[in-house]
């Protein structure tokens, strides 16, 4: 069977090597279902000829979020006076990318269903963009070629990245500036600039579109406070603070104390994270969490190609509704996915002969979201289609509508249902019930066909029990930012004059009194 335009997507690898290493990673962070490398308008076509324009280097869409990635490999001419070797490369990488982030944005929110997957702009984007009234747009350059000339020019061990200042806009004051970004857009459009390192680590480190979504729009309000200079030694170190800082249960930036004007975080916290016990402890527990990965990819596959199936008495889904379904289980972070898996998987492994079995999780305080894991075993003569996946679909079903009936501030469930692997293959069923609009009417309909099926008996079945699990086994201690960093004429210090200072600063502490 041919493939679908859909599936051609997802095994689009980019043009270039870099672009292919941004695809690699893409997947991996954010599943096949909603990430697209070069992608097309159809700007620049007349009369059905003629290729479409590329609108970026990758396209992620996931509900009301839209990341824009750009990716330009340029080299820089080491060999050249950094006073013209830096403002060449920042034109041609950054400034460049800036722009063509920009227009991109404009362009897909003034013609969302101008956007195709192919470059003769026959295949349209499987997925429907969000609104332009509620969507969020995120802008991400990757910018290759500066990681090592950055390293010699910081000296000292540096890490390469590029440094973050808040107070540089537009093209000719970061010229003055060698390896620092602030705001290439003169509008002060923020563009999330990343290099070969940091887009490796940053992905890596946050691999669920929540968790990347929930660092961008937090890095986004840290780095634009008002009337505050930011200096950041590399966005590792950066993210280093976010993974270590917790607010709400919540990864957080440190809060500014009102009045101060200039905060400066300190160099070397990614490599204090990614060494420390917390960091690995933290590894090690995640790594059930990609049983969740697979289950959404393998549901996946049967989107792309069409073949995803809808029970005969629900109405007939498309491709874009099954992708509800699926976005709802990717729409968990990966401490989330962490928990989710492990009673995906006790229920997995639960077979009682004749017997269904469910385990519920419930999510938010109080709780909002509910997740149905539903195991049946198949009974010997029982036709498979016919009749056990409709007896299984109905079950789910009924759990996942009256699971409300105890816990009314629910507004959503999520059904899983499968045979127990003890059986060998097993198929699974997916269901997203939206109950926030469930009258008490339909309400008790759905607890009696509970009782008919004799399930979720709230004096003999369901226990409840409240488990928090944390993402890491202790917190993290930094050293505190210093309180300046400021050189001559108030000017943030680079890395190198930061070092200097920290040495004096040791020096005079030495001195006897």
């Amino acid at each position: 069977m041919e493939e679908t335009a859909w599936e051609k997507a997802a095994s689009s690898d980019g043009t270039t090597p870099s672009e292919r290493a941004l695809a690699s990673l893409a997947r991996k962070a954010f599943l096949t279902l909603w990430s697209y490398p070069n992608v097309f308008t159809d700007e620049g076509r007349a009369n059905g000829k003629g290729d479409g324009k590329e609108l970026c280097d990758l396209l992620v869409v996931f509900g009301n979020d839209v990341l824009l990635f750009s990716d330009k490999d340029c080299a820089y001419q080491s060999n050249v006076n950094v006073t013209v070797a830096w403002p060449r490369w920042y034109r041609s990488a950054i400034d460049k990318s800036a722009k063509q982030l920009a227009g991109a944005e404009k362009f897909i929110q003034t013609f969302p269903k101008r956007v195709f997957l192919d470059k003769a702009c026959q295949s349209p984007l499987p997925i429907e963009l969000p609104d332009a009234s509620v969507a969020r747009y995120y802008l991400i350059a990757v910018t290759r070629g500066s990681h090592f000339p950055a390293r010699q020019f910081f000296g000292g061990g540096s890490s390469g990245s590029v440094m973050l200042l808040n107070h540089l806009v537009g093209k000719a004051a970061h010229a003055r500036m060698p390896f620092h970004v602030g705001f290439p857009l003169e509008n002060r459009r923020f563009v999330h600039v990343l290099d070969e390192m940091t887009v490796d680590l940053l992905l890596e480190e946050l691999d669920t579109v929540p968790d990347l979504v929930g660092y961008l729009e937090k890095k986004e309000e840290f780095m634009q406070q008002p009337g505050v200079i930011v200096s950041v030694p590399g966005e590792e170190d950066l993210l280093a603070r976010y993974m270590s800082t917790m607010r709400d249960e919540e990864h957080a930036f440190p809060k500014t104390p009102k009045g101060v004007n200039f905060v400066a975080l300190p160099e070397g916290d990614w490599e204090v994270y990614r060494a420390s016990p917390q960091w690995k402890a933290k590894q090690s527990a995640n790594e059930i969490s990609y049983m969740w990965d697979a289950l959404i990819e393998h549901q996946s596959g049967f989107i792309r190609s069409g073949k995803a199936i809808t029970v005969p008495w629900l109405p007939a889904l498309d491709g874009a509704n099954h992708e509800r379904i699926v976005r709802a289980l990717a729409g968990q972070p990966r401490l989330a996915r962490r928990s989710l898996s492990t009673d995906l998987h006790v229920a997995m492994h639960r077979s009682d002969p004749g017997r269904m079995f469910a385990r519920i999780k419930m999510t938010g305080r109080p709780p909002n979201q509910a997740f149905v894991f539903l195991t049946i075993p198949r009974t010997e003569g029982e036709d498979y289609d016919t009749i056990y996946r409709h007896r299984r679909m109905h079950a789910l079903m009924v759990y996942s509508h009256a699971v409300k009936y105890g816990m009314p501030t629910l507004k959503e469930s999520i059904g899983v249902a499968s045979e127990p692997f003890s059986e060998g293959l097993a198929s699974q069923d997916f269901i997203h019930v939206d109950l926030s609009e469930v009258s008490d009417e339909e309400l008790k309909g759905w607890r009696e066909q509970a009782d008919e099926l004799d399930i979720l008996r709230r004096n003999t079945e369901v226990k409840l029990s409240r488990h928090t699990e944390p993402e890491f086994p202790a917190s993290f201690r930094f050293v505190e930012s210093p309180p300046t960093y400021l050189g001559e004429g108030y000017i943030p210090m680079n890395r190198a004059a930061r070092r200097k200072a920290d040495k004096e600063a040791r020096r005079e502490r030495k001195k006897p009194r």
